[in-house]
C-alpha cells in the first residue's frame, strides 16, 4: 500500500470515527448502538459516492506537510549557514574568498557523483567566484567509508585532489586493496596513508559530515548546498550556475 492510499485509509477511519463519536456520545448504550449503525452506513454511503473528499484532504494534507518541511528547512538552514560556510579544515576548490560557496556531499561509489565531478569543475573554472567545499558522506557501505577515509588522510601528503579525482574517475569496485592501488599509484605513501586513516580526526570529520546530513535531511548522493537551496542528485552545468544565480541575488555571501 502506497503512502497516499494508506492516508486515504486512515482518513477514511478517522472520519467515520469521529463522526460516530460526535453522534453516540453522551446518549445511553442501547440508542448509542442503534444511533451507531445507522450513522456509519450513513457515513460509508457518503464516502462512496463523493470519494473526492478523502483526495481533497489527502492533497491538503501533503500540501501542508510540503510547507512543514520547507519551513523546517529553511530554519535549519539558517541556523546552520556559517557551519556550512566555514570550511573548518575541509578540502576545497576554487576561490577561498568566492561570494558563493558550494557544498557537495558525496560517495565515492556513487555513479552520479562521478557524474557530477566534472560538472562541478567546469563551474568552479568558469566562475572565479565560486568555492566548491567537498564533505565525505560515505553512506553506501564500508568500502566507501574506507575509500573517504583513505582521502581525507591523503591530506596529510597534500593529495586529497588527486585522490578524490583518481576515486571518482574509478569505475568498478572500489574495495581497500583497488583504493590503496589508487593511492601508491599517485605518488601516496601508503605506510604513512594507512596510520593517518587511523587518526581520530578523521572519522571526526566524517561524523560531522553525517551529523549536519541528519540535521539537514539529506539521505542521498550527490547532494549540493548552494546558498539557502538544496538540490538533490546531479546537476548539469545550466543548472548549478542557475543555482549560484539564485544564491548570489539572495545574498551577499552564500
Amino acid at each position: 500500500m502506497g503512502p497516499r492510499l494508506l492516508f486515504l485509509s486512515c482518513m477514511a477511519v478517522a472520519t467515520v470515527g469521529v463522526a460516530l463519536w460526535l453522534a453516540v456520545s453522551g446518549l445511553p448504550d442501547g440508542e448509542g448502538a442503534v444511533r451507531q449503525n445507522s450513522l456509519e452506513e450513513r457515513v460509508r454511503r457518503y464516502l462512496i459516492a463523493h470519494p473526492e473528499v478523502l483526495n481533497e484532504a489527502a492533497d491538503a494534507f501533503q500540501r501542508r506537510r510540503q510547507r512543514e518541511e520547507t519551513a523546517a528547512r529553511i530554519k535549519v538552514m539558517s541556523e546552520l549557514k556559517a557551519t556550512l560556510r566555514t570550511t573548518g579544515g575541509l578540502p576545497t576548490l576554487g576561490n577561498p574568498g568566492a561570494d558563493v560557496t558550494v557544498v557537495e556531499f558525496f560517495d565515492y561509489r556513487c555513479p552520479y557523483c562521478k557524474q557530477a565531478l566534472g560538472e562541478l569543475q567546469r563551474l568552479v573554472s568558469e566562475d572565479k567566484n565560486v568555492r566548491l567545499v567537498f564533505r565525505e558522506f560515505p553512506i553506501l557501505g564500508p568500502d566507501s567509508l574506507v575509500a573517504s577515509r583513505a582521502a581525507i588522510a591523503a591530506r596529510e601528503q597534500g593529495k586529497y585532489l588527486e585522490m578524490h579525482r583518481a576515486l571518482m574517475s574509478h569505475t568498478g569496485a572500489l574495495d581497500e586493496k583497488k583504493v590503496m592501488e589508487i593511492a601508491e599509484g599517485h605518488g601516496v605513501d601508503i605506510t604513512r596513508l594507512r596510520a593517518d586513516m587511523e587518526k581520530p580526526q578523521v572519522m571526526a570529520k566524517i561524523k560531522e559530515s553525517l551529523a549536519l546530513a541528519g540535521r539537514l535531511g539529506i539521505e542521498a548522493t550527490p547532494t549540493l548546498i548552494i546558498g539557502d537551496e538544496v538540490h538533490a542528485g546531479y546537476a548539469e552545468i545550466a543548472i548549478l550556475k542557475d543555482l549560484v544565480g539564485r544564491a548570489r541575488a539572495g545574498c551577499k555571501s552564500c
